[in-house]
């Protein structure tokens, strides 16, 4: 077993068309000390972040997104429609955007937005044409370079203090839109209510609570098993659930900075988990695995309680969660169903 920084397994993912998928998030800190409350009446006010602060004159009317997860829904859920948000290149749909994204858009009644590709980082030239108030991008990799660049097009609100690239996680997001935009009141409200989605959905499975898992990805080349940490997205929702973490991924994480750890197909037996959930990219993916001499060693594989998600919405629904696709999942799929087969075969 070996830890792997995020840095390097991005750059090592970055041949792969899921490379995004590969990111984690930590837990939310619920905390919306970051940002000065006034703003009331045409007072200015600042929002604090990664970067240092941005001060604001007025509520900002048209935002633009950088980076596509997490961002463009946030906003939406707090009754703000982007004036423009990158195409989403994973898990999208044939609009380039993501079905809960347009079921909101639709429910307000919004104009759709300018969508435009980030695959070789911020389009500055459309994002200037948009003449943005806003650029808002939390859940993001910015750099110094980048923010210096986006703030010569408008006010910038990135990740907050302390917050590592790709490391905010979904309520985070929240919170920093909503100083932004000056509805903090109701940002709360939304993280509030989502935790109440989650706990409803997860009390309708009870079987789950209290079953370990261990979340991941299986290289059949690599004989490895990538498996996410409590950092990551993906182990949060599945924890918000009510089920536990493997042991052997918590006593092998050396630190929080990881979100994943590699585990070598020769220990993949001392993996000990009722569930193992792992994405994939073909419907012979999870026959695949259950048939590796090495992988069915795992004893939830070899039990039964394997689930290979192999729909690219759900696996970035997940990935990237937000209140939207986090409601989108647990009333729109399958994904709750699916894991409560796995952990009645354990």
């Amino acid at each position: 077993m070996v830890v792997i920084s995020r840095s390097a397994f991005l750059k090592a993912a970055a041949a792969t068309a899921a490379a995004g998928l590969l990111a984690g998030c930590t837990t939310g800190s619920g905390d919306t000390s970051n940002s000065d409350p006034s703003g009331a009446a045409g007072e200015s006010y600042t929002v604090k972040h990664a970067f240092g602060e941005t001060t604001f004159e007025s509520v900002p009317q048209r935002v633009a997104v950088v980076n596509y997860w997490k961002n463009p829904d946030v906003l939406l859920d707090l009754g703000v429609v982007p004036v423009g948000t990158p195409t989403v290149t994973y898990g999208g749909n044939a609009a380039g955007s993501t079905d809960w994204f347009d079921a909101k858009l639709a429910e307000l009644g919004g104009e759709t937005p300018t969508f435009y590709d980030e695959t070789d980082g911020p389009d500055y030239e459309t994002l200037a044409q948009l003449n943005p108030d806003a650029i808002f991008s939390v859940y993001t990799d910015m750099s110094q370079e980048v923010y210096d660049k986006l703030s010569g097009i408008a006010p910038v609100v990135a990740m907050p203090e302390g917050v590592a690239s790709y490391a905010a996680s979904w309520e985070q997001v929240v919170e920093q839109a909503g100083a932004m935009l000056q509805k903090q009141d109701e940002a709360q409200q939304l993280i509030e209510a989502t935790h109440k989605t989650i706990e409803d959905a997860a009390a309708q499975y009870s079987q789950l609570s209290g079953k370990t898992f261990a979340a991941g990805m299986f290289s059949l080349e690599e004989q490895t098993f990538s498996a996410y940490t409590a950092t990551d997205s993906r182990s949060q929702f599945l924890t918000s659930l009510g089920m536990e973490i493997s042991p052997y991924i918590t006593q092998n994480t050396a630190d929080d900075s990881g979100f994943f750890i590699a585990v070598s197909g020769e220990v993949i037996d001392q993996v000990e988990a009722d569930v193992v959930w792992a994405w994939g990219t073909s419907a012979s993916d999870e026959a695949d695995i259950t048939a590796d001499p090495l992988f069915s060693q795992m004893p939830a594989v070899a039990d039964g309680g394997l689930v290979v998600e192999t729909d690219n919405a759900v696996s970035i629904a997940v990935s990237a969660a937000s209140p939207l696709s986090l409601n989108w999942v647990l009333t729109e799929t399958q994904t709750l169903q699916k894991l409560s087969a796995a952990a009645d075969k354990s």
